[in-house]
């Protein structure tokens, strides 16, 4: 009998990536496993074979309407699953010639292999996305031991076309509605984006990963969640956030997390893919109690698996959040994997591909937390990952002591020892004298010398002196004043640091926004500081759209006219608001040499002979 049913939400949006990948891998899982050779041969070609039929939705087909939707149909009256065993001199060609793109509209979904050498046996599993999550690849492995073990294989109760069926029919009631509007409520942060600050600029896509083991006590974190009601899920989940949003200098975050959707006993043993991405929203003050922030966030997550019909497809749809971060606690994994009582080593054939720039996940392995970051190689470096693994392993075991989130350092007793080696800098210097004048000082003792270099672009102190000399000019001759804002919009080039020296020149504080921000707090961040000036890229213009005011672009800086008269500057005195102001630097305090983190933050290397 043939069965039909809709596709999910989630599944939908994988059909509609991989329908316009067609002929290229796409939303492939494979996986080699290296079995013992010792294993019966024909026993686990048997497991295997049951494991398969005992799970429908493996065989699922996509089909398209008469309207051109798709559709997932099982027809176990016209399927059936062989397999032989296969013998190969060379494993690993073997494995990579198996990996091939999936033809949607006329292939299975899955591949299975079971082959040997000389050494071992392997059983190769190839899973399309649409089908099958990672619960359902350990879901089979373990049903295919008990196989091979001579334990029956329990059927579904409920398989994952019923679960899309139910899902439809959810949707076109008032639990819909109700969820949006919960959403709604909950989510009103579409101005908000953080993110860890990459570090790299390069435009090749490439991806690493970085595994730290926590030193966390086991037993401690046991007991503060009994004690209090947190689950370890939302504390390891919510010290992420914490963590994300101190390394933005902001009191919230904003990234996505995942749950395995399996809200019913009955799909307990069920194949399919369930996996749902939920966004997690966390904000907090200076006063905030560690217990209050951590249930807060329980009430959260609760809440969106509660209101799960309303998908996150949906949610992006509709309330625009942005985010490009992930986080998923994964609970308790097992290194020891076994097959018929023997050793199972698996691996994943070719690189994952990740959803965000930088995915953390932690679990338990061998008796120790442990967290891994899979992130874009081509945008962090090992070591701002390394610190970063770091400092979260800080904010866990602050989260079990402190009572308030402002007592939580997010520093390791050897990362402050570290930072206080950068701190042994006794020098005796001239305080009278301010960045503007010690580089012109060594604009003259130097000017052929190299001061600013970026990527294939450098330039010569006695360069940046005239450059930065005539965009002072400039400043000046729109009628700006000691102190006066000159916001200053932005990529990462050599202008970052030329146009900061020339609007200190000027006498002026310059405030740098960062154009990853939401246009909504730059706007406000130019409103709030009161702006005189902005400087900008012509691409990133747009951006500040509700400012109205005098506007310099990079591209007109080279041909800015020489300025004859001799900038002089006028050092800016310290003041003091009734309020709280937007980021700014004035010349008094740019009275010191150039951060040590900051050619390494905006890859600009900053010469200082």
């Amino acid at each position: 009998m043939k069965k039909h049913a809709p596709l999910s939400k989630v599944q939908y949006g994988i059909y509609v990536e991989s329908a316009s990948r067609i002929g290229k891998i796409c939303y492939n899982l494979p996986y080699v496993y290296a079995l013992d050779k010792s294993l019966d041969e024909e026993r686990l070609r048997t497991a295997v074979i049951d494991t398969v039929e005992a799970h429908p939705t493996l065989f699922t087909r996509i089909e398209l309407t008469d309207d051109g939707e798709p559709m997932q149909t099982i027809d176990m009256d016209n399927e059936h699953f062989e397999l032989e065993i296969e013998y190969t001199t060379d494993i690993e060609k073997k494995a990579a010639e198996l990996v091939r793109p999936f033809d949607i509209y006329n292939d299975r979904l899955f591949r299975i292999h079971l082959l040997r050498d000389d050494s071992h046996l392997y059983l190769f599993i190839d899973y399309h996305h649409l089908i099958v999550d990672g619960t359902s690849m350990s879901l089979l492995l373990h049903d295919i031991n008990d196989a091979y073990n001579g334990k029956a294989v329990s059927g579904e109760s409920m398989t994952l076309a019923d679960v899309c069926a139910e899902e439809e029919a959810l949707r076109l009631s008032p639990a819909f509605e109700e969820a949006k509007q919960w959403y709604a409520k909950n989510f009103d942060c579409s101005d908000t984006f953080t993110q860890l600050l990459p570090d790299l600029e390069e435009t090749e896509l490439k991806e690493a990963s970085l595994l730290r083991t926590l030193s966390v006590d086991m037993d401690r974190v046991e007991q503060f969640c009994r004690d209090n009601g947190i689950f370890k899920s939302t504390l390891f989940t919510m010290a992420y956030a914490y963590l994300l949003a101190k390394f933005n200098n902001d009191q919230e975050a904003l990234f996505n997390t995942v749950y395995n959707g399996r809200k019913t006993k009955q799909l307990a043993h069920t194949v399919g893919m369930f996996v749902k991405t939920l966004p997690v929203y966390a904000k907090f003050a200076a006063d905030t109690t560690v217990l209050d922030y951590l249930k807060a966030g329980q009430e959260q997550t609760s809440g969106c698996r509660e209101h799960d019909v309303y998908s996150f497809s949906d949610i992006m749809e509709d309330l625009k959040l942005q985010s490009n971060s992930m986080f998923a606690w994964h609970g308790m994994l097992f290194s020891d994997d076994e097959m018929g009582g023997k050793p199972m080593k698996a691996r994943r054939i070719g690189n994952s591909t990740l959803d965000a720039s930088l995915y953390l996940k932690a679990f338990i392995l061998d008796g120790k937390y442990q967290i891994k970051a899979e992130y874009h190689a081509n945008e962090y470096s090992e070591e701002i990952i390394a610190q970063f693994l770091e400092s979260y392993e800080a904010v866990v075991e602050g989260f079990l002591s402190a009572s308030l989130l402002s007592e939580v350092c997010i520093s390791t007793p050897a990362q402050v020892a570290m930072l206080d080696t950068f701190n042994e800098t006794d020098a005796e210097y001239d305080d009278t004298q301010t960045i503007v004048s010690l580089f012109e000082r060594q604009a003259q003792l130097t000017p052929l010398n190299i001061a600013v270099v970026y990527k294939d672009r450098q330039y010569t102190y006695a360069e940046v002196d005239a450059i930065s000399s005539r965009i002072a000019a400039f400043v000046l001759s729109k009628g700006l004043k000691q102190e006066d804002v000159v916001s200053v919009l932005i990529p990462r080039c050599e202008w970052m640091a030329i146009v900061s020296l020339g609007v200190l020149k000027a006498g002026c504080a310059y405030q740098p926004l960062d154009p990853t921000y939401p246009k909504e707090r730059l706007n406000f961040m130019m409103q709030d500081a009161g702006a005189k000036l902005l400087i900008a890229d012509e691409q990133l213009r747009p951006i500040v759209d509700e400012y109205q005011g005098e506007v310099m672009l990079t591209k007109d800086i080279p041909q800015l006219a020489d300025n004859p008269t001799p900038i002089t500057q006028h050092p800016a005195t310290s003041s003091s608001c009734s309020t709280p102001r937007a980021p700014r630097v004035s010349p008094r305090v740019a009275s010191s040499p150039m951060p040590i983190w900051w050619p390494s933050a905006t890859g600009i290397s900053v010469s200082t002979a």
